[in-house]
């Protein structure tokens, strides 16, 4: 798990979790690209399964619904969020403190995951076995994508990625960082629980836990006494493993990532300058500004 700046992790997964994640540099570039969600969303999922023209036509509805229902309902709350991120900006934190903003934005991922699953899974259930393997086949292909990424490079080369991205990640938001901030940063990476080598692993034990549900969900759907509660259920639960993985040692690697990722980013936010905290909380704000003015 590349390492992300915890205020960008609030502003990039709240508003992306319309169906597609997106890093966003910029604040115009929030609205453009929150307006284009569900085109952009559409896109990505047609990618990946290979919708028939009906499908399309009842994925782009859904999409249209589901970006109308986020804008009014969650985009009020994501600006509160980042009202409370401000606060916290000038002020030294606990790593307690960063988990339960966390916790919070968790909250409205799951929201989003609800009401996204009650949308999508009348168009899942009619997805058909060459479908599901063309699905199969795209993930197939982004792993290879991913290996090569992060399993062929050796290990100093990853380091070094993840240092820059992180670095950058953080200058963007604070400003420059001193020397003994960049060695901080190195440090919480060496010693970061997440490997690649895990990582892929249980990213294809994922896959092919929810290939086969999905295989079996859409042979289900055309037997009698067929429950479509249970499948808006089982969809919810879909949408929501890589946040809070069903599968036990999954779940507890998951929960240690989080913690560890909310006590390196309280470490470093502590050695911060109060010009560097001012540069934060005044993009805070502007972010804020953005997502109040698409409400």
């Amino acid at each position: 798990m590349a390492k992300i700046s915890f205020w960008l992790r609030i502003i990039a997964a709240s508003v992306a979790a319309v169906v597609v994640s997106a890093s966003l540099s910029g604040c115009s570039a929030i609205k453009l690209g929150y307006n284009q969600l569900p085109e952009i969303s559409s896109w990505w999922l047609d990618n990946y399964i290979n919708f028939t023209d009906t499908q399309a036509t009842q994925a782009k509805q859904a999409l249209k619904k589901l970006h109308a229902w986020h804008r009014k309902e969650e985009l009020p709350l994501v600006a509160d969020l980042l009202v409370q991120a401000q606060n916290m900006a000038p002020q030294n934190i606990s790593t307690q403190q960063a988990c339960e903003v966390w916790g919070k934005l968790e909250k409205r991922i799951e929201s989003v995951a609800l009401e996204s699953s009650r949308l999508a899974t009348p168009i899942v259930l009619q997805l058909t076995p060459r479908q599901l393997r063309h699905l199969e086949k795209q993930w197939t292909v982004k792993n290879e994508e991913w290996k090569k990424d992060w399993l062929q490079p050796s290990a100093d080369d990853r380091l070094k990625k993840r240092l820059d991205a992180t670095v950058d990640r953080f200058s963007d938001f604070y400003g420059d960082l001193s020397n003994e901030q960049i060695k901080l940063l190195r440090l919480q990476i060496e010693q970061s629980l997440w490997s690649p080598e895990v990582a892929i692993q249980n990213r294809i034990k994922r896959q092919q836990s929810q290939l086969l549900v999905l295989q079996n969900l859409t042979q289900d759907a055309s037997k009698p006494g067929f429950n479509l509660a249970q499948a808006e259920n089982i969809v919810l639960q879909l949408s929501l493993q890589s946040v809070r993985p069903q599968d036990p040692a999954l779940l507890n690697l998951q929960l240690q990532l989080e913690q560890q990722a909310c006590l390196n980013f309280s470490q470093f936010h502590n050695t911060t300058t109060p010009a560097q905290r001012q540069k934060a909380q005044r993009r805070l704000r502007a972010y804020e500004k953005d997502i109040r003015d698409l409400i």
